[in-house]
């Protein structure tokens, strides 16, 4: 399996607090890595790291030429004065701005302009990716193309950061609690275009079913050290076990 991160030696503390120390992991390409670690250890804060976002103290985070990154945040946050497609559409790209300019000659019925951007949307191939945006949305229940972010509540929040991170098929993608504030009928959407993706996925969640559903690997981190499991959540709850058993074996010997 080629390799597309690779993570070494990474620590970090907070004032006298070791969050984590010396974590080393290889990331595979295809691989659905579901990330446990008990509360406070600096799950996120490793999130953070591996996505640019937080400096670690020592160690380095090796990427793959090429990968392309989506991040999502346990609390997303973003501009509130944006509208939801804006949101979507503030990365400066030409792309960006020929489907804006559609968009909005659409909402004001401008006919002229309406016809100048479906020339370049035409041209630039971009119906596919506009109507694959748009289908995410309606998957995620966020239909108001037009309402303020900030209008918005906690759960669509939510939804319209996962749309904006998964839109572009990212080659890696990072998901801190993905799972918080959604409707079972999305989390059910979600559990399937993640276990159908070809996309490689790291994940921190407290959502034992979406484990089992969607990862084909556990990584624990555990006193410092970190253990590898080639299987589903039910599978590491097992082979943990098998481990402390074994552990325990050899201390009272």
């Amino acid at each position: 399996m080629n390799s597309i991160l690779q993570i070494e030696g990474i620590t970090k503390s907070f004032g006298d607090r070791t969050l984590f120390a010396d974590v080393t992991l290889g990331i595979g390409e295809g691989e659905k890595i579901g990330l446990i670690a008990k509360n406070g250890t600096g799950k996120s804060t490793l999130m953070k790291i591996i996505a640019g976002v937080e400096p670690a103290d020592s160690g380095e985070v090796v990427m793959r030429n090429g990968v392309r990154m989506g991040y999502l945040e346990q609390v997303p946050e973003m501009d509130k004065n944006l509208s939801v497609i804006d949101t979507f559409l503030d990365d400066g790209s030409e792309r960006a701005s020929i489907i804006k300019g559609y968009e909005q000659a659409v909402a004001l019925g401008d006919a002229d302009a309406i016809t100048k951007y479906m020339v370049k949307m035409d041209t630039l191939g971009l119906w596919d990716y506009e109507n694959n945006f748009k289908q995410v949305l309606a998957q995620l229940k966020i239909y108001d193309y037009y309402q303020r972010v900030g209008e918005l509540s906690g759960g669509q929040l939510k939804r319209v950061a996962l749309a904006k991170v998964i839109i572009d098929n990212p080659d890696l993608l990072l998901l801190d609690e993905p799972t918080n504030h959604l409707d079972v009928d999305v989390i059910e959407w979600l559990e399937d275009y993640l276990s159908h993706s070809r996309m490689t996925l790291l994940m921190v969640t407290h959502d034992r079913y979406f484990l089992d559903r969607v990862c084909n690997k556990i990584v624990e981190i555990d006193g410092g050290a970190t253990y590898e499991y080639d299987g589903n959540y039910s599978y590491y709850l097992e082979k943990r076990q098998e481990r402390i058993d074994a552990e325990n074996a050899e201390v009272a010997r």
